[in-house]
């Protein structure tokens, strides 16, 4: 059974907002960093409990190669995307978004 996939406006904004900011630091980059989070999101959707659970129910799953984290909770068959954020940055701050 193939779990379903919501990602929350947020997230995608938080995803686009990251992108940008790579391709202004390097030609490429951005896009990469896009392809990452996509491979990493298709994983999550396939095996979400693979990925530890953090803070209450929500888990994180590391992207390689770049240091963000997506941030989803798993309800039944569908995996909720709630952000997609740096490492570096308070995790606490998708809450008030």
């Amino acid at each position: 059974m193939s779990n379903r996939l919501i990602v929350k406006p947020e997230a995608e904004l938080d995803t686009l907002e990251s992108s940008r900011w790579y391709e202004d630091q390097k030609q490429g980059m951005g896009i990469h960093f896009l392809e990452s989070v996509r491979n990493k999101i298709d994983l999550v959707k396939q095996n979400p409990e693979h990925y530890q659970i953090r803070y209450k129910e929500t888990r994180f799953a590391f992207i390689d190669k770049f240091p963000y984290a997506i941030h989803f909770v798993l309800e039944e068959d569908v995996v909720y995307v709630l952000a997609v954020l740096s490492t570096h940055r308070d995790p606490e701050i998708w809450k008030t978004q």
